[in-house]
């Protein structure tokens, strides 16, 4: 059984297109994590991560990314580089009234996965945290899995590269505001919350979209 989720992953991550049914997540999750991580092809200044066919990267705005896979959903990453610096700990409690609340822990990394249902239209509000990077969607209920596969693999591919980061960051070269987003906790259940950090019809736009030049190659060791 293990065998076959594995491959079923593999094949949705090499083909895009392939959807896992009938799993349930609790299978699902160590089986994307477990799995030898894809070699990234998304690399920016400080860090790096895969992108999985079928999804195309449609902005970029400092640490904050929106994507979109083949069927039109909207995914948004957001790259906590600071969290990640100054090692910043987080501790999660399963949320008793949400669709799916489970902590993650793989590769000494932790995180959570939290699923909400939204109201009685087949909606679900997906948020996952996993080595300081989050993601968020609303998806469908029959791409729920798929959604997770998807949002998972983007996070465990991600690594940093501290020797950037460290000028960056450590140098204070790198300009943040204060008030910065707490990935470290899911949003809760309360539905004004349900808004993603990203106001994707507000954000795609001709002013923050990705030019080839801004991808910058690094060959320093990263983590």
């Amino acid at each position: 059984m293990r065998k076959k989720i594995i491959l079923g992953i593999c094949l949705l991550l090499l083909s895009g297109c392939e959807i896992i049914n009938n799993k349930e997540i609790d299978a699902v999750l160590p089986s994307v994590f477990k799995t030898k991580k894809m070699p990234a092809n998304q690399i920016f200044e400080g860090y790096k991560y895969y992108l999985p066919k079928g999804m195309t990267l449609l902005t970029k705005n400092d640490y904050n990314m929106s994507m979109r896979d083949g069927k039109g959903t909207y995914y948004y990453l957001y790259v906590d580089v600071i969290s990640y610096y100054h090692q910043a700990k987080m501790t999660y409690e399963k949320t008793k009234d949400a669709y799916y609340s489970q902590a993650l822990s793989y590769h000494n990394q932790k995180g959570y996965l939290e699923v909400t249902k939204i109201g009685e239209n087949g909606y679900y509000f997906v948020e996952e945290m996993f080595h300081y990077s989050k993601m968020e969607a609303y998806v469908k209920e029959e791409e729920l899995q798929e959604a997770v596969v998807s949002m998972s693999s983007i996070l465990n591919s991600i690594c940093y590269n501290d020797k950037v980061l460290e000028t960056l960051v450590g140098e204070n070269i790198l300009h943040y505001k204060e008030e910065t987003f707490s990935i470290l906790k899911p949003k809760g259940q309360e539905e004004s919350n349900y808004d993603t950090y990203l106001q994707v019809d507000q954000f795609i736009d001709t002013e923050h979209e990705l030019p080839e030049e801004d991808q910058i190659e690094i060959e320093e060791e990263t983590k």
